[in-house]
């Protein structure tokens, strides 16, 4: 009975591993409707958005073990993925399918739970992920449309559990973000393989990291202008200009870390490593709250 027990604790630990929860922080993007709208300091809005971060959670989780079941061959080539549970043959790649099942289950009936808008974008993202595992993370350009496309609908998530305005400057921002943030995720992996000029992977093969970084100098002054526009034009407050300098020193914080040699990890994991970055959107977050709330 003890071997069970601790049998089926490693299973469960093994799958918390290929759920990735370093890349939860990404969820936070559900939040930000709730940071941006005032809506933060209403208890019933914050468990509502709450709950569909946790939806989006157990829906990425789900994504990432599907991924790893699918790609575990290619992931033991890479030093860098090799080492996953599903890779390394501690996890079954069926226990990983069954995993993932349960977990959009549980997803679903959290997004249910809160309306059926909700539902409707947990099930989006769900259907997202699943086409990018299996086609669109192998065509080019596309691959970091639909990453972005994954972040917009935690926004809009975020934006629908609330009943607040849907924010079209909201939205352009977080997927011009997400642009950047998934080519400094291309980028990263481009290095890590060792591929400064043409990196021998799928989709990546077709990638130079010097092109990576032509297409992140489009993204980023985009990214920029497009916030600024927002906390002018469309922000309840002028004052919202204010967390701008958060935003450039962030992005510029993203940029210096990529291009050191010794960084490949990806973004969502830079930011909990470097203290001056965490740092930065820490405080972003703090003002932008306090300023929200102040305008509301």
């Amino acid at each position: 009975m003890n071997t069970a027990v601790a049998e089926r604790r490693g299973t469960a630990a093994l799958v918390l591993e290929g759920m990735r929860p370093e890349q939860f922080s990404k969820n936070a993007f559900v939040l930000a409707g709730l940071l941006f709208s005032g809506e933060v300091v209403d208890p019933s809005s914050t468990l509502r958005a709450l709950t569909v971060t946790v939806a989006f959670c157990a829906a990425s989780g789900a994504s990432y073990l599907v991924n790893d079941a699918v790609d575990a061959p290619r992931d033991r080539l890479n030093p860098r993925t090799a080492s996953r549970p599903v890779a390394r043959g501690a996890l079954a790649p069926g226990t990983a399918r069954g995993a993932a099942v349960l977990l959009a289950v549980v997803a679903l009936g959290l997004g249910a739970v809160i309306n059926l808008e909700s539902l409707a974008t947990v099930a989006g993202f769900l259907a997202l992920q699943v086409a990018y595992s299996s086609v669109l993370k192998h065509v080019l350009f596309v691959d970091v449309l639909a990453i972005a496309a994954g972040f917009v609908l935690r926004a809009l998530a975020g934006l629908v559990a609330i009943d607040v305005e849907i924010s079209s400057y909201l939205l352009l921002c977080t997927g011009l973000l997400a642009l950047f943030l998934g080519l400094t995720k291309r980028r990263a992996e481009a290095v890590a393989i060792g591929g400064e000029d043409h990196p021998q992977r799928p989709v990546l093969e077709h990638y130079s990291v010097a092109l990576i970084d032509e297409l992140i100098a489009v993204i980023t002054p985009t990214t920029v202008v497009a916030y600024a526009l927002y906390a002018i034009t469309r922000a309840r407050t002028d004052a919202m200009l204010l967390t701008l300098p958060f935003v450039i020193y962030g992005i510029f914080r993203v940029l210096f870390l990529i291009h050191r040699t010794t960084v490949t990890d990806e973004p969502a994991v830079i930011v909990w490593r470097d203290r001056p970055l965490l740092a930065c959107v820490a405080l972003w977050i703090v003002a932008a709250g306090v300023i929200s709330v102040a305008s509301a």
